[in-house]
């Protein structure tokens, strides 16, 4: 098991999150393409390769979040595939190996009683397309030696994202991230999912869940989290501490010295 850290908003340089990861005797960094600082534009991969050197210290990538594999439109789509191939071709670079990345779940009607989702309504088309972009991206990964994980953003419960999980797990690259936190906020529905996908976990962001809001400080919520780092010690995962601020991440890897005891 090796914990990390994510990227943080309150840092404007990636060389801040490099101290604090240091001097916190972290194993890595999950760069979040969300932030400006952390795209492969703003970063030279000779660069990160000589942090990992001096520092020994690794890095993921957490691709953006609006990113839509398998949107209908077919130009919006072909953009998010080049910009994910891009990714990939550049952590490749990098020496880069994991890769976190979420399942979009798309649009949904608000109807009287209900919401209906346009990706459930046409399943077919959803799954078509999203198979698609999949089989393009694994065929560049398995090439390139980089993991693409898939992470839970309390929707793995819902069926036609659960269908299409069952489908992408024919690929044998195909791989997940338990969010933890989004778990709990999910009342913990998504559970399942992970222990049927269990062999294909490979990555876990951990935060805890206060009955209102996910990436609270560790040990403050309602999550086992002891359980978890358990599990991910068992099964080898890169964990990101991915609580938001500095302060808390403190506090959170702290707690875990002191009170996580493997059970081996």
């Amino acid at each position: 098991m090796k914990l990390g850290m994510p990227s943080l908003i309150e840092f404007n340089t990636l060389e801040q999150n490099v101290k604090l990861c240091h001097d916190l005797r972290l194993d890595f960094i999950e760069l979040n393409m969300n932030l400006p600082i952390c795209m492969p534009e703003s970063l030279d991969y000779k660069e990160i390769r000589r942090i990992k050197k001096d520092y020994g210290i690794q890095f993921t990538i957490h691709l953006p979040e609006e990113l839509d594999l398998s949107s209908f439109h077919p130009s919006i789509r072909r953009g998010h595939l080049e910009r994910c191939k891009e990714t990939i071709e550049w952590a490749n670079m990098a020496e880069i190996t994991t890769l976190n990345m979420h399942l979009n779940n798309g649009i949904y009607f608000t109807l009287p009683h209900q919401k209906t989702w346009i990706n459930e309504q046409y399943q077919t088309e959803f799954k078509q397309v999203l198979y698609e972009s999949y089989t393009n991206l694994y065929t560049i990964a398995e090439s390139t030696g980089v993991e693409l994980c898939i992470e839970n953003t309390c929707n793995f419960h819902l069926p036609f994202i659960s269908n299409a999980l069952e489908m992408l797990k024919s690929f044998e690259n195909f791989n997940l991230t338990w969010d933890v936190g989004h778990d709990a906020k999910a009342n913990y529905f998504e559970e399942p999912t992970f222990m049927r996908f269990k062999d294909r976990i490979k990555h876990m962001h951990l935060h805890d869940y206060n009955g209102k809001s996910d990436h609270q400080e560790l040990y403050t919520g309602t999550i086992p989290i002891n359980d978890r780092l358990q599990f991910a010690y068992d099964h080898d995962l890169s964990v990101v501490i991915e609580v938001k601020t500095s302060e808390s991440l403190k506090k959170s890897i702290n707690q875990v010295r002191n009170d996580f005891v493997v059970n081996s």
